[in-house]
């Protein structure tokens, strides 16, 4: 149920980054891992503070629930400051907190 998505305008070298953020929202979360689905996208048209020249990633993290919001937000920049080498003041992130009769696994709603 937690979907992450980042889009990023580095070159990902280590595809290894979509099973560590994976293992990092789970546990973050509390959320078990079989129901995390992580998407990491390199995308080379992307402008941070107005120049393509800027690396940084846009995050997209929805989830039923948070809990801390703080701790989750440090883990991942942290973890994409380090993988994707992006400068850390370019990170930026969106929560989306979903109502379980909004989402759906196997065909079945989770609420």
């Amino acid at each position: 149920m937690p979907f992450l998505t980042v889009y990023s305008n580095t070159e990902i070298k280590d595809e290894k980054i979509v099973q560590d953020a994976a293992e990092l929202v789970a546990k973050q979360l509390g959320k078990p891992i079989r129901y995390v689905v992580v998407n990491v996208i390199n995308n080379e048209n992307m402008a941070f503070e107005g120049s393509v020249k800027n690396k940084g990633a846009l995050v997209e993290m929805q989830s039923i629930g948070f809990g801390d919001k703080d701790v989750l937000v440090k883990s991942l920049t942290d973890l994409l400051v380090e993988r994707l080498q992006v400068e850390r003041g370019l990170v930026n992130i969106h929560l989306t907190d979903m109502p379980a009769s909004t989402v759906a696994i196997g065909g079945n709603l989770l609420g």
